[in-house]
């Protein structure tokens, strides 16, 4: 069989037939790589510079699995799920991250849907996301392969 090739983005991804978990876990996956760059968390110092670190470190890998995924890979499923366990893990025993992921506005509509779109992208709700798709996006790939 021969080894199709690898492009960021595979014009497949967009056909009606493509699986439409792998189209939205791969697209979560670069979101969760790119929003750090968008959003400015409020944080104390010392751990905006852990937090920073840890993004700045996990941000090429999830992007490259998010791609990964859009081109049916296995390590991209098995890689995006090793980081967003590293995630989560860092997560929990860092709970003072979860303020950071709150957003503070005066409009409270603001908030709630600003919160929401963080704790999903940037935060545990899209970790836990990319972990519990993976059994999905594993037989998905192994079908279409």
């Amino acid at each position: 069989m021969e080894k199709r090739k690898f492009r960021i983005f595979p014009s497949n991804r967009m056909s009606l037939n493509f699986p439409w978990q792998v189209w939205a876990v791969g697209w979560l996956c670069i979101f969760k790589g790119i929003i750090w760059l968008a959003y400015e968390p409020n944080m104390s110092g010392n751990l905006l510079s852990f937090f920073g670190s840890k993004y700045l470190l996990g941000m090429l890998p999830l992007i490259i699995c998010g791609i990964g995924i859009w081109n049916m890979r296995k390590w991209a499923v098995w890689g995006a799920a090793a980081v967003c366990a590293i995630n989560l893990v860092i997560f929990f025993f860092t709970p003072q991250a979860f303020s950071a992921m709150v957003v503070k506005s005066e409009a409270i509509i603001w908030s709630v849907l600003l919160s929401s779109v963080t704790l999903l992208c940037n935060g545990p709700l899209g970790d836990l996301l990319v972990i519990l798709a993976a059994p999905t996006l594993l037989k998905s790939i192994k079908k279409n392969n």
